[in-house]
């Protein structure tokens, strides 16, 4: 059994499952504010372009004008020109180019590639220049006329042309203004695009600012703080190893006065917690349903065991004892809600925090209860068999610490190398950002980020999984079976089938769950590590009475046999070791059946019948 030094330490690992959505939330924070640059941004590119257009056509009207002057001359004065053989085709199509621009520039036109949208202003200078510009079209249109008769009318002739020049001049000042007028706007649209973009920048360094302080940073504190709290709880562990050795110690003296009893030894377990003076603050499930307490108790600490004869001079010595650092160790008796009688071999330990400060006290116990009954009877038992219960006991406790410590390093090699690593990158980059680049190596600096962004966020889920799969709390045994062996078989190159039969939606105490759950895992891991197989096929079957189980490997198998016994001697069979311990908290059986060169099959039975929960 493991023992929990600070419960409130599993609240805090749990916030690695929230990781994972404030990278998200950091991440879609930064695609959306590229994703509304680039809208913008290519909005205005696309009026820049139709503007160039604009404007090249606008100043195409001013030469078209002087060009329709320059032919009218050549057919009022009948002169021959070489480039212009038919002077009024050349005039008709002059005017028709020249009419299709000037309302095109005002009201648009798809085959000029003209999108008609105007500024005020430049719609009142073109409401302003109406009249020159029909003045010189029509009378150019009467010239034509007039010379396409046999005898024209000279004096009407002579009215057109100077109509005509009179206008010209007048229609080209006023279409210089026009250009002018579209050459300002475009530029001003440029002016506004360069600010837009150094906007767009600012704000996206201040989101990674923001996300920096209140995403990274705190990330990266409240990764620190678990570890220093990991490593604090490593030395409590040492320490309450060492306590427990000398409670074994002590036990052993004991058996030995009662004849040998042949009984197994209980694990101490947690009772309750006390304030460093002595008040109760809480009692677990097992204590409150072994002496009946309520676990609201609040009260000194000799009257948390009815009916015995501590009292509070007694707690005044343990006060005494257990402020100046030492442990308080003594059998207790007491009396459950139904007056039978209990004995405990208790110890009321320490607890120091992070400032060396004792904050408060764990009463563990082993209940030894049934001991004492049976000394009664005063039943014959060999010192060998005490001795290999003791051992066991030893290396259990040793496991448990080895097992805390194999995990811390893994723990602390995947945040360091990994998102340690990451976070230091990610850094590196946001700083080499220039705002004096252009704005396209500001784009590609923005993409690496989000990148990397997205790397580290798959690094968290990869850690936090590994701490606790979510999906196990939030969807039961099935789903994170489905979703552990999924994942396992994208980095292996063995081929893992899992099927289920049965009711799978039925949800088990979480306790039971996460035990269940890690034996498998432990199993699965066994036959990748050391199996040698190139299949592996993991079976759930879900009756009204059982969960069953199984995984088959297909690899070089062993002696089973090695792990019958269990044996405190057998350096590779910690695993198997704990698989047992863990079978043996959920009240189920395991069975793991194996031979060299044929395999090996483990087998998981556990009694559902009466955990099945809502």
């Amino acid at each position: 059994m493991t023992l929990d030094f600070n419960p409130d330490s599993k609240l805090k690992l749990n916030r690695f499952s929230k990781l994972g959505m404030w990278y998200i939330l950091a991440l879609s924070a930064i695609a959306t504010v590229s994703i509304v640059g680039q809208i913008l941004i290519q909005r205005h590119l696309h009026s820049q372009t139709s503007d160039s257009r604009v404007v090249n056509l606008a100043g195409t009207q001013r030469y078209k004008s002087q060009w329709i002057v320059k032919m009218s001359m050549l057919l009022y004065t009948d002169l021959d020109h070489r480039h212009f053989p038919d002077k009024i085709k050349t005039l008709e199509q002059l005017l028709q180019e020249w009419r299709a621009g000037h309302y095109g520039l005002q009201h648009g036109d798809d085959q000029l590639n003209l999108p008609g949208h105007n500024s005020t202003t430049v719609n009142a200078m073109f409401t302003d220049i109406e009249p020159y510009f029909l003045d010189v079209y029509n009378n150019a249109k009467k010239l034509i006329e007039y010379k396409q008769r046999n005898n024209p009318d000279s004096t009407a002739v002579s009215k057109a042309i100077q109509a005509i020049l009179d206008n010209e001049f007048i229609f080209l000042e006023k279409m210089d203004r026009i250009v002018f007028q579209y050459d300002a706007e475009a530029r001003a649209k440029i002016d506004m695009l360069s600010k837009l973009e150094y906007i767009l920048l600012a704000i996206s360094i201040v989101v990674i600012v923001l996300e920096i302080i209140f995403v990274f940073r705190p990330t990266t504190v409240q990764v620190n703080n678990t570890v220093n709290q990991l490593i604090h709880s490593e030395k409590n562990a040492k320490k309450l190893s060492k306590e427990i050795g000398a409670l074994y110690t002590s036990l052993e003296k004991s058996y030995e006065e009662i004849s040998q009893v042949n009984l197994p030894k209980e694990t101490p377990k947690l009772y309750a917690k006390t304030d460093r003076g002595g008040n109760v603050i809480f009692i677990s499930d097992l204590y409150a349903g072994i002496a009946g307490k309520s676990p609201i108790f609040n009260g000194p600490l000799h009257q948390l065991f009815e009916g015995s004869d501590l009292d509070a001079e007694w707690q005044d010595d343990v006060i005494e004892i257990v402020s100046g650092g030492s442990m308080w160790q003594g059998m207790v008796h007491y009396r459950d809600a139904r007056g039978t009688d209990h004995w405990s071999d208790t110890m009321i330990v320490p607890v120091v925090n992070d400032q060396s400060e004792i904050d408060e006290w764990l009463v563990l116990g082993a209940d030894i209860t049934r001991q004492k009954m049976a000394e009664k009877n005063m039943r014959d038992k060999s010192r060998a068999e005490i001795e290999k219960k003791i051992n066991q006991q030893k290396f259990r406790s040793v496991l448990i610490l080895e097992g805390q410590e194999e995990e811390r390093k893994r723990l602390a090699m995947d945040i360091h190398d990994g998102i340690g690593q990451m976070l230091t990158s990610l850094k590196f980059q946001i700083e080499s950002i220039d705002t004096h680049r252009d704005a396209a190596d500001i784009q590609r600096k923005l993409a690496e980020i989000q990148q990397l962004i997205t790397q580290v966020i798959k690094e968290v889920r990869r850690v936090t999984f590994n701490l606790k799969p979510t999906v196990l709390g939030d969807y039961g045994l099935q789903s994170a079976l489905n979703v552990f062996i999924r994942e396992i078989g994208k980095v292996t190159d063995i081929d893992i089938t899992y099927q289920t039969e049965g009711d799978v939606t039925v949800r088990l105490p979480q306790k039971v769950e996460n035990n269940i759950f890690r034996i498998i895992q432990e199993a699965i891991n066994n036959a990748i590590k050391y199996s040698g197989a190139n299949a592996i096929a993991v079976t759930l079957q879900q009756g009204d009475h059982d969960l069953t189980i199984t995984v088959n490997d297909n690899g070089t198998g062993f002696d089973e046999k090695l792990v019958e016994s269990r044996s405190v001697n057998i350096e590779s069979g910690r695993g198997f070791f704990n698989m047992y311990e863990r079978t043996e908290y959920v009240n189920g059986k395991l069975e793991i059946r194996s031979a060299p060169g044929h395999g090996t099959t483990v087998v998981l039975v556990v009694p559902v019948k009466n955990l099945v929960t809502v």
